[in-house]
């Protein structure tokens, strides 16, 4: 990540408006070696927003290498151009737009987003910090645990109707376990109840397997904070 001190204030005041910045549809992340980073919270998406870096032209002014996907409503390909610093805002409201043109599309599946918003519903995060920061590491360890066991006993599920479903289910929960200490509670929730969603989607066997109300409780009063329950007796509920 680039240190503000070794940045102009040319460069930071465009930057400014985005640290706090949130959005139903958006998130800003970590840049890391850019810039700034803007990205999609719809999971499956690759559509992103970076300014990669800066450079001062012959005339003067300031540019930013910006990168955005997708480079317009017909074409989801990556767009890079250099723009000047004043043009920041206005470069990112048309990406704003395209990502509103691309939300709610016939290809999405309405019956896993009623499971969906169903099962994240029952977490009423409300923290003002929860699109920042982690779960805690006993939260973390408690749903690492729970995620372990349905990876593992999901290949019991295995048909011939229904493999290419499990298969990725699995893999969404090996990249949530990836990245449970390295995403917001907001990011975690969200991918564990779309896990949940298409699980739920497959019938009523899994849901009496994984989604009984007692597992459902455990899990969602743990990652808002009532671990204690977890503390004696929680490991028999999770297998």
């Amino acid at each position: 990540m680039k240190k503000k001190k070794d940045l102009p204030l040319a460069i930071l005041k465009p930057l400014e408006p985005f640290v706090n910045l949130k959005g139903e549809k958006f998130e800003v992340v970590e840049p890391k070696e850019n810039l700034l980073k803007v990205i999609d919270k719809d999971l499956d998406s690759i559509f992103h927003f970076t300014i990669e870096k800066y450079q001062k032209g012959n005339n003067g002014t300031f540019q930013f290498l910006m990168t955005r996907i997708p480079r317009n409503i017909n074409d989801h390909g990556v767009y890079q151009t250099w723009v000047d610093v004043s043009g920041l805002t206005s470069q990112f409201e048309t990406w704003l737009g395209l990502l509103d043109e691309n939300v709610n599309s016939f290809f999405d599946d309405p019956i896993t987003e009623s499971f969906k918003e169903e099962f994240y519903a029952e977490f009423e995060i409300i923290e003002d910090d929860a699109e920042k920061k982690p779960l805690n590491t006993k939260q973390i360890l408690l749903l690492d645990n729970y995620l372990d066991n349905v990876e593992n006993k999901l290949s019991e599920f295995i048909t011939n109707k229904n493999s290419e479903e499990i298969k990725d289910i699995q893999e969404e929960i090996i990249l949530l376990r990836e990245n449970l200490t390295t995403k917001s509670k907001k990011w975690v929730i969200t991918k564990l109840t779309q896990i949940w969603a298409k699980m739920a989607k497959q019938g009523t066997n899994l849901i009496k397997e994984f989604l009984t109300e007692t597992k459902k409780e455990l899990i969602t009063q743990g990652i808002k904070g009532l671990i204690d329950i977890v503390t004696e007796n929680g490991h028999n509920l999770l297998n």
